[in-house]
């Protein structure tokens, strides 16, 4: 199995924000700093995405709204149960 690409992106929040997340940390689960919170709760977003039965899948449109899934489309390769973000004809 090979490991995903990672893509590098920089992202600015309130210190405060910061702060408050801090609580997250958890040295041993490997969220030893609010870089690795974020990363941790931009990965379970992406489940929610993808995964239609997922618990992730309600936190997002909790936070989001409802409206976003009208931009998703069945997985050609599992379609019964992976959903995608709906590919641009364009691009």
């Amino acid at each position: 199995m090979t490991s995903p690409r990672l893509v590098p992106i920089a992202v600015q929040i309130p210190e405060e924000w910061v702060q408050n997340l801090e609580a997250l940390l958890d040295p041993d689960h490997g969220l030893d700093d609010v870089a690795a919170v974020l990363a941790e709760l931009a990965d379970h977003a992406q489940q929610g995405v993808y995964r239609p039965g997922a618990w992730e899948r309600e936190w997002l449109c909790q936070a989001l709204g409802w409206e976003w899934l009208e931009n998703l489309e069945p997985d050609p390769e599992y379609p019964d149960i992976f959903e995608r973000p709906r590919r641009r004809e364009d691009g």
